[in-house]
C-alpha cells in the first residue's frame, strides 16, 4: 500500500491529515454522548431481534381464524391479555401478524439498503475518480434516477415481474442509491487530489488499486451513514407498495395489515387495527434516523468545531 509518510495506512478508518474522516471509535464516542442516538440503536436492535425470533414467539397463527372457549370468533376484539393488540374482522390476532410481518420488513429494509449503498458507493468512487466523460454520463444517470418517482416505478416493476419480496427489493435498489452516490462522488473528487493518492500514482499503482485500497476504505464511513437512511426509506417504501396492493401476497407485512384495515373499513371503534402497524412502522423508521445523528459531524465538518 502507498501512503504519505507518517499518515494512517489506507484501509483503516482513522482520522488523519489525508482523509479528514472520523474513525469508528470516534463514531461510537459521538453515539454514546447523544441520548437520542442511543435510543435509536436500542430500538433498532429490538426490531432486528423481533424479526429473528418474533415469528417463533407468535401466540397464534397469523392467518388462523381464532375461536374462543364458547366457539365464537373474536371479531374486532380490542387489546386484552388474550389478544395483546386486538383482533381484526376475521378474528385473527394482530400481535401475531406484527411479529411475523417484522421479518418481511427487516429483510426488505436490510437488502434494499445494502444494495443501494453498495451501488451508490461504487458509482460514486468511479465517477469522482475518473471525472470527465465518465462523470458526465453517471451524473446524467443520477439526474434521471431523481426524476423517476418511486411508487409508479415500483408498480411498473411489480406488473412486469411477479409480486414478491425480491421485486420490492429491486425497486428500492433502483431508486435509493442516488443520494449516497452524489455525496461519495463529492468526497472522492476532493480525495483524489491529495498527496497520498498522488504518491500512489507515482509509485505505479493502477487506478483499480488506488480506488480499492486507498479511496474506498476512507469513504466507507459515508457509506455507513446512508445504510440506516436507506433502510428507513426501504421500510416506508414497502409499506407504501403493500398498502397500494402490490406487495407480496404470500407473506405478511405491516403495510399489508394497514391495507387490510383500510379495505375492510376499519373505523375509530377498531383503532388498534390501524394503530399497531402504523406504530411499528413509525418506531422502525424513527430509530434508524436517530442512529444517523452521530454522523452529522461527518457530513457537516462545521459541526466538528
Amino acid at each position: 500500500m502507498f501512503c504519505k509518510p507518517g499518515s494512517t495506512p489506507p484501509g483503516r478508518f482513522e482520522r488523519g491529515p489525508n482523509t479528514g474522516m472520523f474513525s469508528m471509535k470516534d463514531i461510537w464516542r459521538l453515539a454514546r454522548r447523544d441520548r437520542l442516538s442511543l435510543i435509536g440503536f436500542f430500538l433498532f436492535a429490538a426490531i432486528i431481534v423481533m424479526a429473528l425470533i418474533g415469528p417463533s414467539l407468535a401466540p397464534y397463527e397469523p392467518l388462523t381464524i381464532n375461536r374462543g372457549l364458547d366457539g365464537k370468533v373474536p371479531i374486532l376484539k380490542p387489546p386484552s391479555a388474550e389478544y395483546l393488540l386486538g383482533t381484526n374482522d376475521l378474528g385473527r390476532d394482530i400481535f401475531s401478524q406484527i411479529l411475523v410481518g417484522s421479518r418481511t420488513v427487516v429483510i426488505i429494509g436490510l437488502y434494499g439498503a445494502l444494495i443501494a449503498a453498495v451501488v451508490g458507493t461504487i458509482l460514486g468512487v468511479i465517477s469522482g475518480y475518473y471525472r470527465g466523460h465518465v462523470d458526465n454520463v453517471l451524473q446524467r444517470l443520477v439526474e434521471a434516477a431523481y426524476s423517476i418517482p418511486f411508487e409508479p416505478l415500483a408498480i411498473v416493476i411489480v406488473s412486469i415481474l411477479s409480486p414478491s419480496v425480491w421485486t420490492i427489493i429491486l425497486a428500492v435498489s433502483l431508486v435509493y442509491w442516488r443520494q449516497a452516490m452524489r455525496v461519495i462522488r463529492t468526497q472522492v473528487l476532493s480525495m483524489r487530489e491529495r498527496a497520498f493518492i498522488k504518491s500512489a500514482r507515482v509509485a505505479g499503482a493502477s487506478d483499480f488499486r488506488i480506488m480499492l485500497y486507498h479511496i474506498t476504505p476512507n469513504i466507507l464511513p459515508l457509506t455507513f451513514v446512508y445504510l440506516p437512511v436507506a433502510f428507513g426509506n426501504a421500510v416506508l417504501a414497502e409499506a407504501a407498495i403493500s398498502f397500494l396492493g402490490f406487495g407480496d401476497p404470500t407473506s405478511i407485512s405491516w403495510g399489508q395489515i394497514l391495507r387490510q384495515a383500510f379495505t375492510k373499513g376499519a373505523s375509530i371503534q377498531s383503532w388498534w387495527w390501524v394503530f399497531s402497524p402504523g406504530l411499528f412502522i413509525t418506531i422502525t423508521t424513527a430509530s434508524v434516523f436517530f442512529c444517523t445523528r452521530p454522523f452529522e459531524e461527518i457530513l457537516n465538518p462545521r459541526l466538528r468545531r
